[in-house]
């Protein structure tokens, strides 16, 4: 018998051409019908089948989509520079379905926004007391698309990043986030919306929001800006004549009513009202406009007129974004470059002419500066006054001035109509000191004790219910809380009379109108738990405070004696040249 000679394989030759395209399809049908005896090119045809339905799916879903969503949906495109971002991040972290989804959008930060959606870290200390200050999600952007239920309807909350804005777009370009509900009528959508922002304000219930006026991140476009929301601040806390207070109090609830509006609007009268804060430094002007945009439940706005991305067309377009009930705090307007009043004569430069300039013919090949300038700043006062008080200028707003240096401002800045109300603050006085003591010392509601507040234990009797009791033992029980309660009512009058009695001592030992609230205030506090070592060292403190300001007010007038001698010696050679 010879030897079999082997017949090699005939491969169809349509096989030979899906080799081409499907490197390796014939090895894998042949090993298929040798071993699992499963002939592959008898299912070919329905895996093209299937394949050309996955392949052709991908693009009726796009259109099918597309099509449901202009003609059967309604959808909310929200900014992300928008205050309803935060409204509507807050209450999709606070849902179930985000919480339970292994791919969700979480923002715990109230007051994220913007370019913290784009740096891998930041840190904000004084948002401690809001929650954590963290997006994971926010550092690339992600695309999220998340289906959940509302009041039994169908909604689709989508998060992603807009590749056509590229990363120099703004922060609203940058992001897209929607959410759509299924059906004609938005109603439904609105209200999700507007829970959305109830739920959000609850966070925000006995707090003053605070704004900052800035350049939105990436742009050159100004924008008030959610920096920081606080703890409202008692009114009854600020340390200022209590008459001024009350005065204050009334004329700013007189502006506030509704019907001041429209007795404002019926006479022509401009609706706005002006206040000035003036005195010496930590005297509490600041402290007393949270208070007072705590005590009237308002937005405080604050702008800086000394930054350097302020400038006249951007303060302007601030203004004019303005809410129509609000503070606006412009703080130390004395050092904004605004001191020098309207009608002064152009002053000429009294720095000294260079050699070259002096010389015969110089003139006509050295350009000389104009002659006055401002270059102290990008404001001028002109323009503050126009965006103030001007034709276009903003009503219903609140303005606040401070200044540490009244005698500094132009008139035209505090004449009446601008500034209807003025509050002088003043060092401290014998009274001042010690209401400051009894606020510190006070024992006020929901003050912890000092073992409780260091270990964070709260100590709980055990007590049993009252109907679990008889009727004896039960009026027995409320004659001990009645006992209780008169006890401890009886030990606070005590605690009470001993504060002050211990302010008044702390009092007659600090000199009166030579220290700020704020720095006797800062001695108090390092001694909030022992009111008697507050007075033991308070001597003391007096006599090392003393020197230090009179070491401070030596070292200001030498180096004033300095400047005042070069620039006679430089005086001096000048006319020595002239």
């Amino acid at each position: 018998m010879g030897t079999a000679i082997p017949i090699p394989v005939q491969i169809n030759p349509q096989f030979a051409l899906l080799d081409v395209i499907i490197p390796g399809f014939s090895l894998y049908t042949s090993a298929a019908s040798k071993f699992l005896k499963i002939d592959l090119t008898l299912y070919f045809p329905v895996i093209i089948f299937l394949g050309a339905i996955i392949f052709c799916s991908q693009y009726v879903s796009t259109w099918f989509w597309r099509f449901a969503d202009e003609y059967f949906m309604s959808t909310a495109d929200i900014r992300i520079d928008d205050e309803m971002y935060n409204y509507v991040m807050a209450w999709i972290a606070n849902q179930q379905f985000a919480k339970n989804s292994r791919r969700f959008v979480a923002n715990t930060n109230l007051n994220s926004r913007m370019w913290f959606l784009w740096r891998s870290f930041f840190d904000d200390e004084d948002e401690d007391e809001d929650g954590l200050d963290f997006d994971e999600n926010s550092n690339p952007i992600r695309t999220c698309t998340t289906y959940f239920f509302y009041k039994k309807r169908l909604f689709i909350f989508r998060r992603a990043e807009n590749q056509k804005s590229g990363p120099w777009g703004t922060a609203s370009d940058r992001e897209e986030i929607s959410i759509s509900s299924f059906g004609r009528n938005p109603a439904l959508l609105k209200d999700l919306l507007d829970d959305c922002r109830k739920e959000f304000s609850k966070s925000d219930e006995n707090r003053t929001i605070i704004y900052r006026g800035g350049l939105k991140s990436g742009t050159a476009e100004p924008a008030w800006t959610r920096c920081v929301s606080r703890v409202s601040r008692p009114f009854s806390t600020v340390v200022l004549d209590e008459d001024v207070k009350a005065k204050l109090l009334a004329d700013m609830s007189e502006y506030l009513h509704p019907y001041t509006r429209r007795w404002y609007s019926n006479r022509g009268i401009p609706y706005r009202r002006g206040y000035l804060l003036y005195g010496p430094p930590g005297t509490g002007k600041s402290s007393l406009s949270f208070a007072i945009a705590g005590y009237f439940k308002l937005k405080i706005y604050i702008v800086s007129l000394n930054s350097p991305a302020m400038n006249e067309e951007n303060l302007s377009t601030l203004f004019t974004d303005l809410p129509k009930q609000c503070v606006v705090l412009l703080e130390d307007i004395d050092t904004a470059g605004l001191t020098h009043t309207r009608d002064s004569k152009p002053e000429t430069s009294e720095e000294p002419k260079s050699l070259i300039t002096r010389l015969p013919g110089a003139s006509a090949i050295v350009p000389t500066a104009p002659p006055h300038t401002n270059s102290s700043g990008r404001i001028s006062l002109s323009a503050l006054l126009n965006i103030l008080d001007g034709v276009a200028s903003q009503e219903g707003r609140v303005l606040i001035m401070t200044t540490n240096h009244k005698d500094k401002l132009d008139e035209a800045l505090i004449r009446p109509g601008r500034v209807d109300m003025a509050v002088e603050f003043n060092l401290s006085n014998t009274e001042m000191i010690s209401t400051i003591f009894r606020s510190i010392f006070a024992t006020l509601e929901g003050d912890m004790p000092a073992s409780a507040s260091r270990k964070g234990i709260t100590i709980r009797s055990p007590m049993k219910s009252t109907a679990d009791l008889s009727p004896t033992a039960t009026k027995q029980r409320a004659d001990e809380k009645a006992a209780e309660a008169a006890a401890a009512l009886a030990l606070k009058k005590i605690e009470e009379a001993r504060i002050e009695r211990l302010g008044e001592q702390f009092a007659a030992l600090i000199p009166s109108m030579d220290f700020s609230p704020a720095e006797v205030q800062g001695y108090l506090l390092k001694h909030k738990r022992d009111p008697e070592e507050a007075i033991k060292g308070a001597l003391a403190w007096v006599v090392k405070t003393k020197e230090e300001k009179q070491k401070k007010a030596k070292e200001e007038k030498d180096q004033e004696e300095k400047d005042k001698a070069e620039a006679e010696k430089k005086e001096w050679w000048a006319n020595m040249w002239g």
